[in-house]
C-alpha cells in the first residue's frame, strides 16, 4: 500500500497537532509540512509511542511495511490510538487520520459496602514490546506496557474500534438525507443532470413538468432498494428534509387548541425556486409526504392505490414566499420553518374533502438577515411537549449568530428572548438543553452559548454568553447527538 509520512506533536495541555510531511527536492532541506490539524485528546500532557497493530492494516490503514500497520499511542487521561485510514491502492478515498480511544479502567475496593468501583487510568508513560511467553498471538502485533502513578500494566490492544461504512452508488449528487422510521426508508435529496441521473424506482412527477434532475429518492433501510422517487419542478432546489410527527387538527379548532384528530408521521421537504434573475429566492414550497407500511389512515392522497402495503404518497403542499431553509419538530405536533429571514410555526389541519392542509399559525418572527437553521428540544413525540412550560427554539442566522425565540400560544406569536451579539456566520446549530446551545461557524470553530434565565438584570437576560470555544479546523455541516462507540460502563 501507499506510504504517507505524518508529523505528530503532543502538547502539555492535551492537544495533538498533526502535519503531512512532503518530501521535495525543491526545498533546501528536502521536505516540508502542510495540512495542519489540531484535536483535543484530554487535558493532560501527551507522550507519543509508535507501535504496530494488524487491525490498522485490515481497516485500510497506510502502512510503511507489509506487516502490521504503524500506529501511535497518545498517552494522557484519555489514551488514544492514532492511525491512518484510506488511500490504499485502488481506493478513491484520501488518507485520513483516525482516532480510537482505549478503554483502561481499574477497580477500587469500597471498604464500606465491599463493592468495587471503576475509575479511568491516567497513562503517564508507555512502551511497546513483544513476548511469546506472556501473550500468544499469530499476528505481528506489538504488546504494550503502560504505567500510571503507581502501577505498571502489560497487555494487548484488541481490534481497533472504527465506524463501518457500506457505500451505495446513487449516480447523483446527494444534498440532504433523513431517516423515516415509520416507513423504514432513507429519504435522500439529490441533484442530477438533465436526464435525471441514475435510474431505478418509479417516478412521481409532482407538478407534472419535466425536471432538470432535482429529486427526492426513497430507499429501503435494510436492502437499499429504491422504492420510489419524487421529481421536483424546473429550477426547484431542495433546502431541507426532515422526518416529523404532525398532529392532525380539526379545521374548526382554534390555533391554541390541543384537541387533535390523530398523530401521524410524515416527511417534510422544503424547497426554493432558484431563478437565474433572482439573488434571493422569492418562491418555495413545503411538500408533505407520507411513507408508511400498513393501512391508509384518515389523510387522503392524490394517488389512489390502497392495495400496496408500502407506499410513498404526496399528501399536500404549501407555497411559501421564499426558500424553506430549515425544518424542525416543535411542540404539540407542529413544526417550525425558517423562510428567508422569517421563522414561522405551522401545523396540519383537515381541509376540504378530508385532505390535510399545512398552514401558518400567527405572523411568525421577523428580524434576521437570513435564517439558515432552527432547532428545538421537541422530539418526534407529541406527548412530551404538553409538559413544557416554555416553548423555546434557537435560530441560526447567516451573519448574526444564534437567537433564542419563544412561542407564546396565547398570543400566537414568536418572540425573541435573547441573542448572541457576536457576528458569527453560522453553518449549523444544536439545542443541548433549555439554556445551553452549540453552534458552528464558517471559520471552522465550535462554540457554546448559555442563556441566563435567572439573571437579575434585563441586560443579562437578553444576552447569550459564550462559555466555550473550540477550533475544529474543518467545516461543520450538521450537528447530531449520538455515539459511535460502545458506552463506557465505568461509574
Amino acid at each position: 500500500s501507499n506510504k504517507v509520512d505524518m508529523l505528530l506533536v503532543g502538547l502539555g495541555d492535551g492537544k495533538l497537532i498533526s502535519f503531512v510531511v512532503n518530501h521535495s527536492e525543491s526545498t533546501s532541506d528536502g521536505c516540508s509540512v502542510h495540512s495542519r490539524k489540531e484535536v483535543n485528546l484530554g487535558t493532560q500532557g501527551i507522550h507519543l509511542v509508535p507501535f504496530r497493530h494488524a487491525a490498522s492494516q485490515q481497516s485500510g490503514a497506510l502502512c510503511p511495511n507489509s506487516g502490521a500497520g504503524m500506529c501511535v499511542l497518545a498517552t494522557g487521561d484519555r489514551p488514544t490510538v492514532v492511525y491512518l485510514t484510506g488511500g490504499n491502492g485502488g481506493s478513491t478515498s484520501n488518507p485520513k487520520l483516525s482516532y480510537s480511544t482505549i478503554s483502561l479502567t481499574a477497580e477500587d475496593d469500597d471498604e464500606e459496602d465491599g463493592n468495587a468501583s471503576h475509575r479511568n487510568i491516567f497513562v503517564n508513560v508507555a512502551a511497546p514490546f513483544r513476548s511469546s511467553l506472556l501473550f500468544s498471538s499469530t499476528t505481528n502485533n506489538s504488546s504494550l506496557c503502560v504505567a500510571d502513578d503507581n502501577t505498571m500494566r502489560l497487555g494487548m490492544i484488541d481490534n481497533i474500534q472504527k465506524l463501518h461504512v457500506t457505500s451505495y452508488k446513487l449516480g447523483m449528487t446527494p444534498t440532504k438525507i433523513a431517516y423515516h422510521e415509520a416507513g423504514r426508508v432513507y429519504c435522500v435529496g439529490c441533484i442530477g443532470g438533465v436526464d435525471g441521473g441514475a435510474g431505478g424506482g418509479s417516478n412521481s412527477h409532482i407538478g407534472g413538468e419535466t425536471n432538470m434532475g432535482n429529486c427526492v429518492r426513497f430507499f429501503d433501510d435494510s436492502t437499499f432498494e429504491e422504492i420510489n422517487r419524487i421529481d421536483l419542478e424546473p429550477f426547484e432546489m431542495i433546502l431541507s428534509l426532515e422526518s416529523v410527527i404532525l398532529s392532525l387538527y380539526s379545521p374548526d379548532s382554534p390555533p391554541a387548541s390541543s384537541s387533535t384528530i390523530e398523530d401521524k408521521p410524515f416527511v417534510l421537504i422544503g424547497t426554493a425556486y432558484a431563478y437565474p434573475d433572482e439573488d434571493e429566492p422569492t418562491q418555495g414550497r413545503v411538500l408533505v409526504v407520507e411513507c408508511n407500511s400498513g393501512d391508509v389512515g384518515h389523510v387522503k392522497s392524490d394517488t389512489e392505490d390502497d392495495n400496496l402495503t408500502r407506499y410513498i404518497r404526496h399528501v399536500t403542499q404549501m407555497p411559501t414566499s421564499g426558500g424553506v431553509y430549515s425544518i424542525s419538530p416543535f411542540y404539540n405536533g407542529s413544526v417550525l420553518l425558517t423562510i428567508n429571514s422569517k421563522t414561522h410555526l405551522c401545523r396540519l389541519s383537515m381541509g376540504k374533502n378530508e385532505v390535510g392542509e399545512l398552514s401558518f399559525i400567527g405572523s411568525g418572527h421577523h428580524g434576521h438577515m437570513l435564517s439558515l437553521c432552527v432547532k428545538s428540544l421537541a422530539r418526534n413525540s407529541v406527548s412530551e411537549p404538553n409538559r413544557q412550560t416554555n416553548q423555546l427554539a434557537i435560530v441560526g442566522d447567516l451573519m448574526r449568530s444564534i437567537s433564542l425565540v419563544e412561542y407564546l400560544p396565547k398570543h400566537e406569536a414568536i418572540e425573541e428572548v435573547a441573542r448572541d451579539y457576536n457576528a458569527n456566520y453560522m453553518t449549523s446549530i444544536e439545542m443541548l438543553t433549555d439554556g445551553i446551545y452549540l453552534g458552528s461557524e464558517n471559520f471552522n470553530n465550535l462554540f457554546v452559548l448559555r442563556y441566563n434565565s435567572d439573571a437579575t438584570s434585563e441586560e443579562a437576560r437578553v444576552r447569550l454568553d459564550t462559555i466555550g470555544e473550540y477550533h475544529l479546523g474543518e467545516m461543520t455541516n450538521k450537528l447530531m447527538g449520538g455515539s459511535l462507540i460502545m458506552p463506557n460502563n465505568s461509574s
